[in-house]
């Protein structure tokens, strides 16, 4: 299963690839939460986020495949794995020293044990290590989804306030200092690509470009828009000036539920999804727009 171990690794060889390798924040239970670039670091820059939801760890690997094939003029930077602590929890079944055993504070150990209904089993877990599930806790019509709850539990569980999670804060502090013309949410179980939440020009062609190298539809109408407006809200800072902003669900589906390494269904997954970067990968920007004076 892919860690932060094997997350480490392959920022490693990123950094011997030239790409700058560094913190933007810590989880809620003090983990490192990383970010590596590669391209250009002045002008334009494309923002990309995996692991928001514990269970879709598969993103991880799959945006690192895609930076270490990246050699485009863009500046690409890239938060890989955004939940560590809820992605170490899910991981349980398979690897012994995770699960339960990746967090030390017996209090907390007990009350993450109690909102997952007794059961040790956290592999269908999307939240962080408060049970509050980060893509809900931003502040972009906080607690107006559909399927958002108000207590503690595995997933939708919107916190006590806008952004009160770490994780959170150090996504929208770092969002807001870079100020991406795009941002790109890898996200699972879905094959879909949403497309214009709110935006003032929605960029449309932005999301068709990553649907033609997908294969993926694209998905936008009002009940949509209301369930994007609920879950799809990591780059507030960004959306909210108008900055496009597509979440994109991988074929992630057998990996989310099946305990087993499936490599014939991976090599699929990783080679239409990596292409995402590879749009860009000759130094064409056409796609990306100027930064806001």
């Amino acid at each position: 299963m892919y860690d932060d171990v094997a997350l480490d690794k392959d920022l490693a060889v990123l950094g011997e690839q030239g790409a700058k390798v560094f913190t933007i924040g810590y989880t809620v239970l003090g983990r490192p939460i990383k970010c590596v670039v590669k391209g250009n670091l002045n002008g334009p820059c494309v923002l990309v986020q995996a692991s928001m939801h514990a269970r879709e760890y598969i993103t991880t690997p799959l945006v690192i495949e895609m930076m270490k094939n990246y050699n485009g003029n863009v500046g690409v930077w890239c938060v890989p794995m955004v939940n560590v602590d809820g992605v170490l929890l899910c991981h349980g079944v398979l690897l012994c020293q995770y699960g339960l055993k990746s967090v030390t504070d017996p209090s907390l150990k007990k009350f993450l044990l109690d909102v997952n209904g007794g059961s040790e089993d956290f592999s269908l877990w999307k939240a962080n290590a408060r049970a509050v599930d980060l893509n809900v806790n931003y502040n972009a019509k906080w607690g107006e989804g559909r399927q958002n709850v108000t207590y503690p539990a595995p997933s939708d569980y919107i916190g006590e306030f806008p952004v009160s999670e770490p994780e959170n804060v150090a996504l929208r502090d770092f969002t807001n200092k870079l100020q991406p013309s795009v941002t790109l949410s890898y996200h699972t179980k879905g094959e879909v690509i949403y497309w214009g939440f709110e935006c003032v020009k929605p960029y449309f062609d932005y999301a068709q470009r990553i649907s033609n190298v997908t294969g993926y539809p694209i998905f936008w109408d009002t009940e949509t828009k209301q369930i994007i407006a609920s879950s799809q809200t990591e780059a507030v800072a960004v959306v909210q000036e108008g900055v496009p902003f597509v979440p994109v669900y991988s074929s992630g589906d057998s990996f989310i539920y099946v305990r087993t390494v499936i490599v014939k269904e991976a090599n699929m997954f990783f080679k239409k999804d990596t292409a995402v970067l590879a749009v860009d990968a000759d130094g064409n920007v056409s796609w990306v727009r100027e930064p806001v004076e």
